[in-house]
Order: C-alpha cells, then sequence, then structure tokens
C-alpha cells in the first residue's frame, strides 16, 4: 500500500493543478502534463525495483 501513496498523491496534485487552472489547459499542455507524470513514475517504479526500501 505504501507503494501507491506517492501515485496517488501525484495525481491529485495533477488534478488540482489543472483543475485550479494553474497551468493553462490547452490540449498540448495536459499531453505533456501527462507525459512527465508518467515518466517520473515510471521512473519512481524504477528506482523502487532496483533499490527496494527493505534491503538497504
Amino acid at each position: 500500500m505504501l507503494y501507491w501513496l506517492p501515485r496517488i498523491f501525484l495525481f491529485l496534485l495533477m488534478g488540482a493543478i489543472l483543475g485550479l487552472g494553474v497551468v493553462s489547459a490547452t490540449s498540448d499542455d495536459i499531453a505533456n502534463t501527462l507525459i512527465v507524470v508518467i515518466l517520473g513514475l515510471g521512473l519512481f517504479s524504477l528506482t523502487l525495483h532496483v533499490f527496494p526500501p527493505e534491503r538497504y
């Protein structure tokens, strides 16, 4: 469950930023934001796979 908390928090933060209009919500901006979030989550998952917290 703890592995999902950062992902859930990141999606909620992204939704709040887009919902409150902090970032202009054109389709290109939303696509770029989603790409950055997905790449960040992928790197985070890879880091947890390579360096599991219970081993280090």
